[in-house]
């Protein structure tokens, strides 16, 4: 039977549509970067910066990969790696201004930086300072912000306001500053937790500013010496969050993981669906640091300093679908610590003092098939990662329907398949409906100029061997004028 092509007219090779910053380059650690321009993670051997770029630094870029600026922290720096004239002299106090002589804040994803929703030449740069301490452990106090002004000094940027405090003299948790796209596909929430709580604080960044919304509390209520370091990350779509702490406990004298697992609405910007997974040293789990979804959600990967696991968040009980995927290389002493989803559907991981990046390359697959790789990127001589990933939204992120419930919004999601995914040479979209339009976005909100072919009333077919590896969205119109979306990973 005669097959009908349905050939997408965009632009001849992609169209820029509704964002101007992306996760195309990150900025790490002492003198090194990674760079996904081309579609595969890359070293950008032209990166000599000295500053220590510590689990406290956070770096923002445009759509081309360039950096826009970056912080460690306490200070901010432009994109010729100088520090803004404006750009020092803030989040110090007692405990934490010691630490700006070595360069190297210690609180672990306290920092992001988000554009203002009506004004591309202004930022926020949201931080957590360190000012309270408890067993030798130093935990932050105090929630602020600075706005940066990108078309002041020439173009490089300039630091107009700075130490403005959202939160003050309160106990926060380490490690637990998220933003999240809103459902508008415009604005930001940002969430940050208290410690020895299960209480959220919620903030929505829009075009009328920063506005604090009811805290919300979920989840276990954590007490006393329960809860220490720890660490969070949301996954791709922005609608799962998982926070994980290390926890001390006075006898017996063990460190047990604490992984809390939330949904959130993006359009309310609510927490529900609540569950607790307590890792505990049955699985030699002492020190539980990092956690990162993969891309189809399925999975949970957790770090433990020198173990990474691989967790399946559809088991009826998660503890015990616990796969070891990787154990530390025997005579090797790097950690493993920060883990972040790359634009290529890969995972990366990053230790302390340590010239190598290891890759989860195939998170959606389960145990082995994930093809962990410990040292697969070697930064080079006198380059190193210091423990630290960008913390920021996916920036990609569109707008979703708000007008309906959060069933609906999963309905409709489902409504839309694709497979296989990953994909090597070719994926299938089915639709419950007839489709008319399909339309494929890169990660950076790229449109791309591909060629569907029909196979039924309901099926499609896209060729994506000539695809570069990364994650891909797809946003299906039926004859009835209805969006369905899906996503898929091309290995």
């Amino acid at each position: 039977m005669k097959k009908h092509i349905l050939v997408l007219l965009f632009l001849l090779f992609v169209q820029i549509v509704c964002i101007a910053q992306s996760d195309l380059y990150w900025k790490l650690g002492i003198k090194s970067g990674l760079d996904f321009q081309s579609g595969i993670a890359t070293i950008n051997l032209s990166d000599t910066v000295q500053t220590c770029l510590y689990p406290s630094s956070t770096s923002i870029c445009d759509t081309k990969g360039e950096i826009l600026f970056y912080t460690n922290g306490f200070e901010v720096f432009n994109k010729l790696d100088r520090k803004m004239p404006n750009g020092t002299n803030f989040n110090g106090g007692a405990l934490s201004t010691p630490y700006f002589v070595g360069g190297c804040y210690p609180l672990t994803r306290s920092t992001t930086i988000i554009p203002f929703p009506k004004d591309t030449n202004k930022f926020y740069m949201f931080y957590e300072n360190m000012e309270w301490l408890i067993e030798g452990n130093k935990y932050p106090d105090k929630f602020r912000f600075l706005v940066i002004d990108k078309s002041l000094d020439n173009g490089l940027g300039d630091v107009v306001l700075k130490d403005s405090t959202l939160l003050g003299n309160d106990t926060l948790a380490d490690g637990s500053v998220m933003c999240l796209k809103h459902g508008n596909g415009k604005d930001y929430w940002l969430l940050v937790r208290k410690y020895w709580s299960n209480n959220f604080f919620v903030f929505l960044v829009d075009s009328n500013g920063i506005t604090r919304k009811s805290d919300q509390k979920l989840g276990i209520q954590y007490s006393q010496n329960s809860q220490s370091q720890g660490s969070s990350a949301s996954n791709f779509d922005n609608d799962k969050l998982s926070y994980v702490y290390v926890s001390f406990n006075s006898s017996p004298k063990i460190r047990p993981g604490q992984i809390d697992l939330y949904d959130f609405d993006r359009c309310t910007g609510l927490l529900s669906n609540y569950k607790h997974v307590l890792i505990d040293n049955v699985i030699d789990t002492l020190n539980a640091v990092s956690v990162c979804f993969s891309p189809n959600n399925r999975f949970l990967y957790v770090s433990d300093n020198y173990k990474i696991w691989q967790l399946d968040l559809s088991a009826a009980n998660i503890l015990q679908s616990r796969i070891m995927i990787g154990d530390r290389l025997i005579n090797e002493t790097y950690v493993f610590y920060e883990m972040k989803n790359g634009m290529d559907g890969k995972i990366y991981i990053v230790g302390g003092a340590c010239r190598y990046i290891h890759v989860i390359n195939n998170p959606d697959i389960i145990g082995s098939g994930c093809n962990f790789v410990q040292k697969q990127i070697d930064l080079g001589v006198g380059k190193y990662t210091t423990g630290g990933l960008p913390n920021e939204p996916n920036f990609s992120l569109g707008k979703i329907d708000c007008t309906i419930g959060m069933d609906e919004v999963s309905t409709a999601k489902e409504q839309l398949t694709v497979y296989p995914n990953p994909a090597s040479q070719s994926i299938v979209i089915s639709c419950e409906s007839k489709v008319n339009i399909i339309v494929v976005s890169n990660v950076i909100g790229q449109q791309l100029n591909v060629k569907i072919e029909k196979l039924t009333s309901e099926n499609c077919q896209l060729n994506t061997e000539n695809l570069p590896s990364g994650i891909y969205f797809i946003k299906a119109t039926d004859e009835k004028g209805n969006v369905r979306n899906a996503k898929f990973v091309k290995e």
